[in-house]
């Protein structure tokens, strides 16, 4: 017995890769930025260990 496809079937897709943004680009010469998600901002920012810490 042949299989039917319905044309609602889900068609499977390969995951796209996140979008890759360099640091340097970011920040853009600073060691802060703001972003804002929702209602609230959050700060991502460079220590002086050079790593980065996300706060709200």
């Amino acid at each position: 017995m042949k299989e039917k496809h319905s044309l609602s079937s889900p068609i499977p897709t390969q995951p796209t890769a996140p979008p890759r943004l360099r640091s340097e680009d970011l920040f853009a010469g600073g060691k802060v930025v703001v972003i804002v998600h929702g209602d609230r901002e959050y700060r991502l920012r460079i220590t002086t260990a050079n790593k980065l810490i996300l706060t709200a």
